[in-house]
């Protein structure tokens, strides 16, 4: 009998503790799901500039181009000449839709460039791509790259790249469309 009883208490706690944490997850709210932009309906200057404008977040950030793929932005740092005479910038990727990537599925990227101007080549020395656009969500990959690994830009990143390089030539910011809004986590 006292076994029955020991039972009986043990399964009136377990349904209580089920019927408590029942309640708790009905009170707390559940997290937020990140629901990223559409892309824009047509990939011209003015559709472009509008889904920014929209979408994107963080200060400063300069608009340089866009392809089928996303935007390309430039730091609110700027560029600077290093004393190998490679320019090093940031370069921020908002892709509209997700690419797949080995280790998940990302919609917007960091990376730093080294940039060698006179042989039109880059190297990517690190860069973080994120499960959504704002440099925001779970990383998806990080990686660290190798100064010596340059390569030629493809598609618009000639256009990147000579954004990069006439700001060094002349002294000024990248050329663009600066962001407003909020900083970028």
């Amino acid at each position: 009998m006292a076994a029955m009883s020991t039972l009986r208490t043990a399964l009136l706690g377990l349904i209580a503790a089920s019927a408590l944490m029942a309640v708790n997850a009905l009170a707390a709210p559940a997290p937020k799901a990140v629901k990223d932009p559409a892309p824009p309906a047509m990939i011209d200057d003015k559709s472009v500039a509008a889904w920014v404008g929209q979408n994107l977040k963080g200060e400063g950030w300069v608009l340089v181009n866009y392809d089928a793929e996303g935007v390309r932005l430039a730091t609110p740092e700027g560029v600077a000449l290093m004393s190998d005479g490679l320019v090093e910038t940031d370069i921020r990727h908002e892709l509209f839709t997700p690419i797949t990537l080995q280790t998940g599925v990302a919609r917007s990227g960091l990376a730093h460039w080294a940039v060698d101007c006179d042989k039109r080549q880059f190297a990517v020395l690190s860069s973080v791509a994120y499960a959504h656009n704002n440099l925001s969500g779970p990383i998806v990959n990080s990686r660290q790259g190798d100064r010596r690994l340059f390569q030629a830009p493809v598609a618009s990143e000639n256009d990147t790249l000579d954004a990069v390089c006439q700001a060094i030539r002349t002294g000024k910011r990248l050329e663009g469309k600066p962001l407003k809004g909020g900083k970028v986590s």
